[in-house]
């Protein structure tokens, strides 16, 4: 893979899971310079279309909500909305701390929890988590993005009043540490149909990231980007309309 937007490596040791942004066991954390790289080539389809944003962002299976809130503070200012759906309620109580970090207020609970943190233990990590609070509140701009935080199984076909997304974007579960859940027979084709139906058909992308062996297609959707990186491919898919 060769890198489009994110063509040089930078630090980006302030988004470590576990530093500020909450550690949800059982998860993966995606890596941020890939997240960076994604988003933008979204968002460069959408501007090919005439879309400027600020965009509204879904990803179906966030588990802990690394990878939307990654890219809610790298790019604040271009977002409205960001959803989020798992089906772990468990891991959707960490998603909602970790999109509350978007705001001034989440930022200064969490700050305070760091300070308390540093009292106790008196740790250089947690003296380093303090630093990163602050370079991540300068990154957060006037206007608020909404957060909307639920559980859902993706793989339900159930009718689910989420409509009108422009970026749908998700690492779906593969591997060992995360796995399908819910019993669903073919829940990535599952997950193609429910996103068409929540995707605003004229202005809109679906990203999905996956494990090497999954099969990314669907009667729906047209693939207009694709790239391997590591164990994982990428796949940009437009809606047909």
């Amino acid at each position: 893979m060769k890198y489009k937007f994110e063509t040089n490596k930078r630090d980006y040791s302030d988004f470590s899971s576990g530093r500020v942004l909450y550690y949800a066991a059982n998860t993966t954390a995606f890596p941020v310079r890939l997240a960076s790289e994604v988003i933008q080539r979204s968002f460069d389809i959408l501007e090919k279309k005439g879309a400027h944003g600020p965009f509204k962002i879904y990803d179906p299976c966030c588990g802990g909500g690394f990878l939307l809130t990654t890219i809610g503070f790298l790019y604040h200012d271009l977002i409205s909305e960001l959803i989020a759906t798992d089906y772990d309620d468990k891991v959707l109580e960490i998603a909602k701390k970790n999109l509350s970090l978007l705001s001034k207020k989440g930022l200064d609970r969490r700050k305070e929890e760091i300070k308390g943190y540093i009292k106790a233990f008196g740790k250089e990590s947690h003296m380093q988590a303090l630093k990163s609070v602050d370079y991540l509140e300068t990154l957060i701009k006037k206007e608020a993005i909404k957060i909307v935080c639920m559980q859902r199984d993706i793989a339900d076909l159930s009718d689910f009043p989420i409509k009108g997304v422009n970026i749908i974007i998700t690492d779906i579960p593969y591997g060992i540490i995360v796995d399908w859940r819910g019993g669903r027979k073919d829940p990535i084709q599952n997950l193609f149909e429910n996103s068409y139906n929540a995707l605003d058909k004229k202005r809109s992308v679906l990203v999905i990231i996956a494990d090497k062996k999954s099969k990314l297609k669907h009667k729906s959707f047209e693939r207009t980007q694709y790239f391997k990186l590591g164990k994982r491919q990428i796949a940009f898919f437009e809606p047909l309309y």
